[in-house]
């Protein structure tokens, strides 16, 4: 198949000879990343590399996800079908895809649900962190997140994005006490490293969390990452607080506020330095750049002052 194109008919042909018939005008195909995603129906979705890298991925995803399925009990992707070369799967999708901009409203406003939500994914990652151990993945996943980007490669992008060099201090200084944390190898667990309310399936009418999805930026790292995005601004606590009372009490380790600061405003400056070449009005990775400076300024401040 062509790199920057997937024929619906070739796709139609190969789904087919894996038992899943679909017409090509029912298949709704998006290019992701050297990989191909492409949605069947409500209940499965299928995944196509596109070059040798995107292979290896898939490769490695679909080894985690069934790995997920015999050790755990929360809903995440279930992978139905792997063609012989391993170029393309079949997986289930996790029901209760949410509106990420009003479920961002309603934790935002409502503290009784922003409590529900993080007490249920720290139950999630309690049983995530527990269950894998290091003679499980710690051979064939990466010991670090692939977000947020290393301190150089944000020093070039981000003054071509700002010219506040008050804050591209601050970002540096962020980065510098980032880049300096050793985690201990007990910290070291299987981390999914993007959950945010994207990658969560929620329930939109009783606000119960169905479960969890995109597995591919998953690494053997420190438990923190996976609560960075458990944090809202103006100093909200109440998701990250009911996360990590909930897991501390079936782990038996403490989440570091502190540490959680720290790379939430890490990721917040990615994304800020990701912005290199776009417009200010323009959504990217869902925010403005108005959307990001906030962000980044209260992070960075949370972290530099914890």
């Amino acid at each position: 198949m062509a790199e920057k194109t997937l024929d619906p008919v070739e796709v139609s042909q190969a789904l087919r000879r894996a038992g899943f018939r679909f017409r090509a005008s029912e298949l709704q195909i998006e290019a992701r990343e050297e990989r191909w995603l492409v949605r069947m129906d409500g209940e499965r979705l299928a995944w196509f590399a596109a070059s040798a890298t995107a292979l290896e991925r898939l490769r490695t995803e679909r080894r985690l996800l069934r790995l997920l399925e015999a050790r755990c009990t929360f809903l995440a992707p279930r992978v139905l079908f792997e063609s012989g070369d391993g170029s393309f799967d079949v997986r289930t999708v996790v029901p209760g895809g949410c509106d990420v901009g009003a479920v961002y409203s309603e934790l935002r406003d409502n503290r009784d649900r922003a409590v529900q939500l993080g007490a249920a994914v720290g139950a999630i990652l309690a049983e995530q962190h527990s269950r894998i151990d290091a003679s499980d993945v710690a051979q064939w996943l990466p010991r670090n997140p692939a977000w947020p980007e290393p301190r150089e490669w944000i020093r070039e992008r981000l003054p071509r994005v700002i010219d506040d060099v008050e804050l591209i201090a601050r970002a540096e200084s962020v980065m510098d006490a980032y880049e300096s944390v050793v985690p201990e190898e007990a910290d070291r667990v299987l981390v999914h490293a993007d959950v945010g309310l994207h990658n969560l399936a929620i329930d939109p009418k009783s606000f119960s969390l169905q479960g969890i999805y995109d597995y591919e930026g998953a690494a053997w790292a420190d438990r923190h990452h996976d609560f960075q995005y458990l944090v809202f601004d103006h100093d909200r606590y109440e998701m990250l607080d009911a996360a990590s009372s909930v897991y501390e009490e079936v782990v038996g380790r403490r989440i570091r506020r502190d540490r959680v600061l720290l790379y939430n405003a890490a990721c917040a400056i990615s994304f800020l330095a990701f912005r290199a070449g776009i417009e200010p009005d323009k959504r990217w990775c869902g925010r403005t750049l108005a959307e990001d400076l906030d962000w980044s300024r209260g992070a960075i401040n949370r972290a530099l002052a914890s």
